[in-house]
């Protein structure tokens, strides 16, 4: 077989593969995470944030990604106060070797097994989302396609002032992701018709 015929091959070979990357990784990123693996917890100023268990995640990257690996690089005391880590997640990824390195940090409790742990697993829950976008919804990861966002930015203007400014909000915050996109969509035709209601 031609040098160029063989080059041609390897290329429509990568291209079919990051078609695939894309579209598994899109699919990964809209689903919603089951709520029995969601857990809430107490974050800085008093505001509480959403994680999901790291088993979930090991499920998800087993059936997503059965080629996958968890390398500690490194992990370091910080002062008195926590312990980091720094971890390689490495996956086989429609054919092609990708890798995401996490650094996370827990706090000390005085027991230095566990503060260890914590901070891997963190690293490792960190990684799973920034690589294989398990769990967008949870991380406010997961942004709207562009045919969302212009069927967002089409309503906008139909909407009371003060009501555009906090749409325009939560989409950039991901308060509107493709999990909830749906229904989004519904409340802002609710409104819409409330206030030609008013109007009218």
């Amino acid at each position: 077989m031609p040098k160029s015929a063989i080059a041609t091959a390897q290329l429509d070979s990568y291209s079919k593969n990051i078609n695939g990357i894309r579209k598994q990784h899109e699919n990964i990123s809209h689903r919603t995470t089951n709520p029995l693996y969601v857990q809430t917890r107490p974050g800085k100023k008093g505001m509480n944030f959403d994680f999901v268990d790291e088993g979930y995640m090991r499920q998800v990257l087993n059936d997503e990604f059965p080629e996958w690996s968890w390398e500690i690089i490194q992990y370091e005391l910080v002062g008195d106060d926590s312990v980091a880590v720094h971890g390689r997640l490495l996956i086989v990824d429609n054919n092609i070797s990708r890798s995401f390195d996490a650094v996370a940090a827990h706090g000390r409790s005085g027991d230095l097994g566990n503060d260890m742990k914590s901070a891997n697993t963190e690293a490792f829950k960190l990684a799973c989302n920034r690589l294989c976008n398990i769990s967008d919804d949870v991380y406010r990861k997961s942004v709207l396609s562009q045919k969302q966002l212009d069927d967002v930015d089409s309503l906008i203007p139909q909407l009371k002032p003060s009501m555009q400014e906090k749409i325009k909000e939560a989409v950039a915050t991901h308060g509107i992701n493709p999990s909830n996109y749906e229904i989004s969509m519904e409340t802002l035709q609710a409104l819409i018709t409330t206030k030609e209601k008013e109007n009218g």
